[in-house]
């Protein structure tokens, strides 16, 4: 049974999460990879599923690509029963919010075990 309550550092998980995303050194991302990322995570967007490190990172590679220099600025993490969402901007430092979307998270034991994309169009 899932409860209401968020489990304990869920924040700093999701901060990190972002972090990762925001970070343009591949190297260095794969690194904090282990402590944020279930074994088995994957990701799910528009362009499609990327399950495991290697696909995620070249994932997050090909975002930095398309748009340099843009960030991520997440919004507080909700949660409800299992699931957590954060909604967020991406652009420019000068627009931070130029583009909308958000994610929706599964997590087991105390890692993120899915993130499933959407874009506001």
């Amino acid at each position: 049974m899932t409860t209401q309550h968020a489990p304990a550092g869920l924040q700093q998980l999701i901060d990190r999460h972002f972090a990762i995303w925001n970070n343009t050194n591949a190297v260095e991302r794969e690194k904090d990879f282990a402590a944020v990322y279930s074994a088995n995570f994957f990701m799910a967007d528009y362009d499609g599923l990327n399950e495991g490190a290697d696909r995620v990172n070249a994932a997050i590679s090909k975002v930095q690509s398309q748009h340099a220099g843009f960030i991520f600025t997440p919004a507080p993490v909700e949660w409800n029963h299992g699931i957590a969402r954060v909604t967020w901007g991406y652009g420019p430092k000068e627009n931070p919010w130029l583009v909308r979307g958000e994610d929706i998270f599964t997590v087991s034991e105390g890692r993120l075990s899915s993130a499933r994309v959407f874009l506001n169009k």
